[in-house]
């Protein structure tokens, strides 16, 4: 299929930021842009991945393969400085499994014993079609906070005040957020490869 593009997530909060990021960087603009929601695939790839980049990948691949459509995935988390990796390519799944995002800050800072926990929020695309697949990480460095902060967003975003700021994610307007997250870093080298 020539001139369509699958965005593979059915996250909602990463969908809208995944259309503000290509109208913000103008791409696809000869393509039909789809959501997994046109679909009705019954399964789901198995994000086995080493390192976010893997997980991607694993993601696009799966949906190119399945309804042989050039699509953009992404995976992202947050690695605690320090902290074996903690929860990076599981950030999403450590909330349901420990109960919530709230949960997983408690535990960081039950264990780190700190009163100020670095950590970088990471991002990372890959678009897979018929030519070369590309895959790209944008980063964001930042601290976590102990308790939520701000109504925006959503996930961590709360909990997490990037560099030279002072409002987190959620306290920021969407625009704000959108124009220094680690999504944006990333889309903005997506946007600099041969597409």
């Amino acid at each position: 299929m020539q001139n369509k593009i699958l965005l593979g997530t059915g996250n909602q909060g990463k969908l809208k930021e995944f259309h503000y990021y290509i109208n913000h960087f103008q791409l696809f603009k000869n393509y039909t842009i789809l959501n997994l929601k046109d679909f009705n695939l019954a399964i789901e790839p198995d994000e086995n991945g080493n390192d976010f980049d893997e997980n991607s990948k694993i993601k696009s691949i799966f949906y190119f393969q399945n309804l042989d459509l050039k699509t953009l995935s992404d995976d992202s988390g947050f690695i605690v400085n320090n902290f074996n990796n903690f929860p990076g390519i599981k950030t999403a799944r450590a909330g349901k499994e420990m109960g919530g995002e709230q949960k997983v800050i408690d535990y960081i800072y039950t264990q780190l014993n700190k009163d100020i926990i670095e950590a970088i929020f990471y991002c990372s695309l890959s678009l897979v079609g018929e030519g070369p697949p590309v895959t790209v990480l944008g980063q964001v460095k930042g601290t976590i906070l102990p308790s939520p902060k701000g109504k925006n967003g959503f996930g961590y975003d709360p909990y997490f005040i990037p560099e030279n700021n002072t409002k987190t994610f959620a306290e920021m307007s969407s625009e704000e957020k959108m124009l220094c997250s680690h999504r944006y870093d990333a889309f903005k080298k997506l946007s600099n490869q041969t597409l």
